[in-house]
């Protein structure tokens, strides 16, 4: 094959060989050159050795490693075996006493029993121990005025069921 190479461009053009040495315009530049014969391509160079000898020979024994094989004794499997139960009996426990741990300490909203409550301005403070040790807490309580110009504290108590 023969090349066609724009001295003004650059631009390559391959072009059958029977068009060697004849002249050509540039199909980039329109430029007129000459077709030339393709120049070979090179081989590829094997790069030589660093060394100058080459030895062939084989490395020293104990330059080699080798390796021996691992065989598993009864006692050594058994040993293996032990140590898996061991660890999954201890992960199993652990599992159990957080469940455990997350069941007891499970916070149940308490239940509450309310009641309300009247007593007379006169009365207010027995009333009040007796609630009291009946296990009744006072939530609110307010002034209220009655008929005939009575006063009563009215009062929300509550206390667990």
């Amino acid at each position: 094959m023969a090349i066609f190479i724009c001295a003004q461009c650059g631009h390559t053009e391959e072009t059958p060989d029977e068009f060697i040495g004849k002249k050509a315009r540039c199909l980039s530049c329109q430029t007129m050159g000459t077709i030339q014969p393709k120049p070979p391509e090179p081989q590829p160079q094997i790069p030589e050795p660093l060394g100058k000898e080459t030895n062939t020979s084989l490395p020293p024994q104990d330059f080699i490693e080798t390796e021996t094989p691992v065989t598993k004794t009864p006692t050594t499997a058994l040993k293996t075996q032990s140590l898996s139960l061991v660890l999954v009996i201890l992960v199993s426990s652990i599992l159990v006493v957080q469940l455990l741990s997350i069941l007891l300490n499970a916070s149940t909203t308490p239940q509450w029993e309310y009641k309300i409550v009247s007593p007379k301005d006169s009365v207010l403070t027995d009333e009040l121990n007796e609630l009291g040790t009946q296990g009744w807490e006072v939530v609110t309580a307010r002034r209220a005025s009655g008929y005939n110009d009575s006063f009563s504290y009215e009062m929300i108590l509550k206390r667990p069921r």
